[in-house]
């Protein structure tokens, strides 16, 4: 009997197999990310996207491409010279013939992109979740905007805890604790069943959404097939060895505004 997991991803392809892909991958038009045209010499088939792979994608696969790409597809990681580096497509290839780029959009910059373009993700918890392994996630950005979107973060982050819009929202936020390393809920959401974890509604009964940081990024290299880290730490944020004096500090201010929720939350000296 078939597992979940062997619906999602296909067994890789043989070599003669791979030999009909680079065939087939040399007919087909490809761009870079400026939407200039790659060059049939630059066209290089690294082999079929391993599994683990193809299962990080599954989350974003399944909602946007789930008629664009099936089970039984071939999904085909082919390396090429872009006019800002090397860049790394992902070729769907039905019935050994048909063959088209899958592309996945970054919601911040609004281009489409192979999905080795996009950072993966993953929360704190999800090692404990998945008996051990880390449970990663593709994000909905790009490295290129995740970089400049987190400069202001930490500063906007200070701000909500500072002046919230109510009580409510406060004890929630006080409850997740410092926050040092990027976090947005449409770059990197949460799974349906644990969205309300992070949300609160505020005195007018509208919804507040609550930061979730991630605990990790990488991104996928393609000229060394293997990923890498991104450093998650917010722009500002203290460095490690001064969380804790840090922290201290914010709560003395947050005691001196929010007396009776502090006292609440035991947070009071």
């Amino acid at each position: 009997i078939p597992t979940r997991r062997s619906l999602l991803v296909r067994v890789p392809g043989t070599v003669e197999e791979m030999t009909e892909h680079q065939q087939i991958i040399d007919a087909l038009a490809l761009n870079d990310e400026d939407e200039s045209p790659v060059t049939l010499t630059s066209k290089e088939v690294v082999g079929e996207v391993s599994a683990d792979r193809r299962q990080v994608w599954s989350s974003r696969l399944a909602t946007e491409h789930a008629e664009t790409l099936l089970p039984t597809d071939a999904l085909v990681a082919v390396r090429c010279a872009g006019g800002r580096g090397p860049l790394e497509h992902a070729v769907r290839i039905r019935d050994g013939k048909d063959a088209a780029p899958l592309l996945i959009e970054c919601k911040v910059s609004y281009e489409e992109l192979p999905p080795a373009h996009l950072v993966e993700y993953r929360f704190a918890d999800d090692a404990a979740k998945s008996g051990g392994g880390a449970e990663w996630r593709l994000s909905m950005v790009c490295l290129e905007y995740l970089l400049a979107f987190r400069a202001g973060k930490f500063a906007d982050w200070e701000k909500r805890l500072l002046q919230p819009t109510c009580k409510a929202e406060f004890r929630r936020m006080m409850g997740i604790g410092p926050v040092y390393n990027v976090f947005d809920h449409h770059m990197f959401p949460s799974p349906g069943d644990e969205k309300d974890s992070f949300e609160v509604a505020d005195d007018h009964g509208k919804k507040v959404i609550l930061p979730r940081p991630v605990a990790a990024l990488r991104i996928w290299l393609t000229e060394k097939q293997q990923y890498e880290e991104v450093d998650p730490t917010l722009d500002g944020a203290p460095a490690p060895a001064e969380r804790d004096v840090y922290w201290a500090t914010m709560c003395e201010k947050l005691q001196d505004t929010f007396p009776e929720e502090m006292e609440e939350l035991g947070l009071t000296e």
